[in-house]
C-alpha cells in the first residue's frame, strides 16, 4: 500500500495542525484501517471508499481517507482535531458542514492526483 500526500491536503489540512500531527502519525493511523475504521458512503467516487479513523497520536483527532482499492492507494482528505471549532466533534456525513468540507477536499485532492501534485510514500 502507498500513502498519497496531495498538495491540497498538505497545505489545507496538515500544515495548520503541524504542531499536533506529523506524516508519521498519519502513516501509523492508516495502518489501523482494518481494525478501527468507520466506512462512509462513496459520494460518487466508486473506485474506492471513504473511511474515518481516529488518529494515532497524543492529541485526539479524526482523519477521513480515501482508499483506492484497485491501485492500493490511501489518500488522506480531511484532518481535524476532535474538538475542532468549525466541525465540532461530528466529522461525519450527517453534519452538513463536514459533508461540504469532505466533498470540497475530495474534489481538490482528486485534481491534485490527476495533475501529479502529490508525494507517494510506501506504507510498510
Amino acid at each position: 500500500m502507498f500513502l498519497i500526500l496531495t498538495k491540497s491536503f498538505l497545505k489545507k489540512e496538515l500544515k495548520p495542525l503541524k504542531k499536533y500531527y506529523t506524516v508519521k502519525d498519519i502513516k501509523k493511523t492508516t495502518k489501523k484501517i482494518s481494525s478501527s475504521a468507520i466506512r462512509l458512503p462513496h459520494l460518487g467516487y466508486r473506485e474506492g471508499e471513504l473511511i474515518k479513523l481516529r488518529l494515532v497520536s497524543k492529541v485526539a483527532g479524526r482523519i477521513i481517507i480515501y482508499v483506492y482499492k484497485q491501485k492500493e492507494l490511501i489518500i488522506p482528505i480531511v484532518l481535524r482535531l476532535k474538538k475542532d471549532k468549525i466541525i465540532g466533534e461530528n466529522l461525519s456525513l450527517n453534519n452538513t458542514k463536514a459533508k461540504l468540507l469532505i466533498l470540497d477536499m475530495l474534489d481538490k485532492i482528486m485534481d491534485d492526483v490527476k495533475n501529479g501534485d502529490y508525494k507517494k510514500e510506501f506504507l510498510d
